[in-house]
């Protein structure tokens, strides 16, 4: 096989969280423990981006997380 397609391998090695500007070490799928738990929560996109409704998500994820 070569290495110059473009669709890479299912192999995720460890390495940087997927997540914008963060640098911790990745946990679950790409990401730190932090940022998995904004995954879950629809905050980021696999690809570790910010979704176009970011500030909604955000905001009713805060509010959930001050009542808990």
């Amino acid at each position: 096989m070569s290495n110059d397609k473009k669709g890479g391998d299912n192999v995720v090695g460890l390495g940087q969280c997927k997540s914008e500007k963060c640098s911790k070490k990745e946990d679950k799928m790409g990401f730190c423990k932090e940022h998995y738990g904004w995954f879950k929560e629809g905050l980021l996109t696999r690809e570790g981006k910010r979704p176009s409704d970011f500030d909604k998500k955000y905001q009713a994820f805060m509010h959930r997380k001050k009542v808990a």
